[in-house]
C-alpha cells in the first residue's frame, strides 16, 4: 500500500528501560564470616599474639581438645569451628566459605545452608574425639574446614545433578574450582594442626523433610555449644582431679589424663597423690599456710620451666602436689594461685 501522505514514518517504538539486576541476599554466607571474624579477633586479645597462634587462648575460646571432651567439655565439638590457628588458616577457609556457600543459599535456601554447615562441623568435631580416643593421640584442632567440606560435598552434589544441562565451559570451570577447593582444604588438612577426621566427615548427603528438620536443629545445638564456650571462657569452672587417695580442684586449664595427672601439652602440668610417710617440717624450712594445712614448699626453674613440689601433712601420711609451668599464664603468682587452689580443695579419699 501506498500512503497518500508521502510516506511518514511510525514513530519509533520507545527502548525498554534497562532494569537492574537483583543480586539474591546471602545471610548465611555473610553472617559466618562475620562471626569467624569477630572469633579471630577475641583470639587475638585473649592471647595477645599478633600471630593469633596462642594454645591457651584457643583452649579458653573452645578448641576441640579431645581429653576435655571427655571430662566433660562437649561444647568443644562444634565451637571449635569459629576458631582459626592463624591468619593463613582463617583466610583459606573465609575464600572457601566466600566460594561455596552463596551458590548454595541461592539453590536450598539460607536455613538449609547453615544447617548443613553446623551439622558437618558437629559431625566432624565428633569424628575428631573419637579418632583421637582410638588412636591415643591428643593435640588442639580448631577451624571451619568441617563445615566447609560439608558445603563442598553439597557442590558436588549439586554439581552432578545439573551437570548434563551445563555448557562444556561451564562445566570444565566448575571443575577446576571444586578440584582448586579440594587441594587447599588437604593443603590445609595435611600442613596445619587440624584434624583430618573433621574434614573427611563432612559430606553431606541429599536431604528432605526430616533431613531439613534435622539440619535446624543441628544449627540450634551449634550456637547452643557456642553459647557455652563464650559463657566458660568468661566464667571458667574448675576441674576435679582424683590421684592415689586424694582429689581436689584444679583450674580448668589442668585436663584430667590419667589418675593424679592433669596437663594442657607445652603449658601447665599438675600430679596429685597421698604417700604412706609422715612429714615433718624442720624450723627454716620453706612452708606457707594454705586452707587448714601447713605446706612445704620446694621450688626451682629450669629451662624456662617453673616447677614446685608442695607437701603437707595428713594424719601419718603425706599429701603431695607437683607442678610445672612453661609459659606466662602459670609463672610467678598465676602458678602459686593454681597452686594454692588446688592445696585448699585437697581431701582424703577413703
Amino acid at each position: 500500500m501506498i500512503d497518500p501522505l508521502g510516506g511518514i514514518p511510525d514513530e519509533p517504538a520507545p527502548e525498554p528501560e534497562p532494569q537492574r539486576i537483583q543480586r539474591p541476599l546471602r545471610p548465611t554466607t555473610w553472617a559466618l564470616l562475620i562471626v569467624l571474624g569477630v572469633a579471630f579477633l577475641a583470639e587475638a586479645l585473649v592471647g595477645r599474639d599478633p600471630a593469633v597462634e596462642n594454645s591457651v587462648a584457643l583452649f579458653r575460646l573452645g578448641a576441640l581438645y579431645a581429653p576435655a571432651v571427655r571430662d566433660g567439655d562437649i561444647w568443644r565439638i562444634g565451637s571449635y569451628a569459629l576458631l582459626h590457628i592463624g591468619w593463613v588458616h582463617l583466610l583459606v577457609n573465609a575464600y572457601a566459605l566466600w566460594i561455596l556457600a552463596p551458590q548454595l543459599e541461592i539453590t536450598f535456601g539460607s536455613n538449609q545452608t547453615l544447617g548443613l554447615f553446623c551439622a558437618t562441623a558437629i559431625a566432624g568435631g565428633g569424628a575428631s574425639a573419637l579418632w583421637s580416643a582410638y588412636s591415643g593421640s591428643a593435640r588442639l584442632a580448631a577451624g571451619a574446614s568441617g563445615g566447609i567440606f560439608g558445603l563442598f560435598g553439597a557442590t558436588v552434589a549439586l554439581y552432578f545433578r545439573v551437570r548434563k544441562g551445563l555448557p562444556e565451559p561451564v562445566r570444565r570451570g566448575i571443575i577446576r574450582a571444586i578440584a582448586l577447593n579440594l587441594l587447599i582444604n588437604l593443603a590445609i588438612a595435611l600442613k596445619a594442626p587440624v584434624d583430618n577426621a573433621a574434614h573427611l566427615r563432612g559430606e553431606p548427603r541429599p536431604w528432605h523433610g526430616l533431613a531439613r528438620a534435622l539440619l535446624l536443629a543441628s544449627a540450634l545445638a551449634f550456637a547452643a555449644m557456642e553459647g557455652a564456650a563464650v559463657s566458660r571462657a568468661v566464667k571458667p569452672h574448675p576441674r576435679t582431679l582424683r590421684g592415689p587417695g586424694v582429689e581436689a580442684q584444679v583450674p580448668s586449664l589442668l585436663v584430667p589424663m590419667q589418675p593424679g595427672i592433669a596437663y594442657l601439652p607445652g603449658i601447665v602440668e599438675a600430679h596429685l597423690r597421698r604417700e604412706d610417710r609422715p612429714l615433718r617440717i624442720a624450723p627454716g624450712e620453706d612452708a606457707v599456710h594454705i586452707g587448714e594445712r601447713t605446706w612445704l614448699r620446694r621450688r626451682s626453674s629450669e629451662e624456662g620451666t617453673e616447677s614446685a613440689v608442695y607437701e603437707a601433712a595428713d594424719g601419718n601420711r603425706t599429701l603431695v602436689i607437683e607442678f610445672a609451668c612453661g609459659d606466662d599464664v602459670c609463672r610467678g603468682a598465676a602458678g602459686e594461685e593454681m597452686v594454692a587452689r588446688i592445696a585448699r580443695t585437697a581431701r582424703p579419699l577413703p
